[in-house]
Parts: structure tokens; sequence; C-alpha cells
């Protein structure tokens, strides 16, 4: 009866044990399939609106990497849970539009102008 003890308790700290590891696997960020698919939708969206303009596109991509950074820094930060969207939709938008109606005309005056920087 006593090695049934040892048994029963060695089998408690195995059990416990893969118990742990799957609290550690739990940790980390982790994002969610629709995250993706509005970064695909707004990348996709700049590629057709904008007549498949590469410095459009481009833009749109930086911003949606600098957008999931910052929220990868804050979640490091606050230590809870926040939603991975606003920050990259939200420079996404903000780089699309500065990049669409601003940089792309400005850099076309000066190409016809034949003005190299």
């Amino acid at each position: 009866s006593g090695g049934g003890g040892q048994q029963r308790s060695a089998a408690a700290s195995a059990s416990s044990g893969s118990q742990d590891n799957d609290g550690e696997e739990d940790k980390g960020v982790k994002l969610g399939l629709g995250d993706f698919i509005f970064y695909s939708i707004l990348v996709g969206r700049a590629t057709k609106d904008s007549s498949g303009d590469f410095n459009v596109i481009l833009a749109c991509f930086i911003a949606i990497v600098i957008g999931l950074c910052l929220t990868v820094i804050l979640l490091a930060w606050l230590r809870k849970a926040l939603p991975a969207l606003p920050f990259s939709i939200a420079f996404g938008l903000v780089f699309y539009f500065a990049t669409a109606k601003v940089i792309t005309p400005f850099t076309n005056d000066l190409i016809s102008a034949q003005v190299f920087i």
C-alpha cells in the first residue's frame, strides 16, 4: 500500500506538470483569422483603387506591420488583452490616403518635370 501512494503522487505531479506546460502555451500573442482578413482586404482594396501603384501598396503593407508592432509593444507594456485591428487599420488608412492623394501626385509631377531627387 506504501508503493501505491508513491505511484499516485508521481502520476499527480506528472499530470500537474502537463497542465503547467499547457498554461505556458496559452501565454503569448494570438491573432485571429479575422484580423488577417481585414489586413488583406485593405491591401487588396489599395491595389484595386490605385491601379496597381506599387508605392500605395507598399505603404499600406508597411503601415499594417507598424500597427502590429505597436500593438505588440503595447501588449508587452500594458500586459492585458488588446484588439489587433485598430492601430494597423488606422495606420493603413492614413498611409493609403497620404500616398494616393499626396505622394503619388507629387512624384508624378516631379517625373513629368524631369526633376530627380
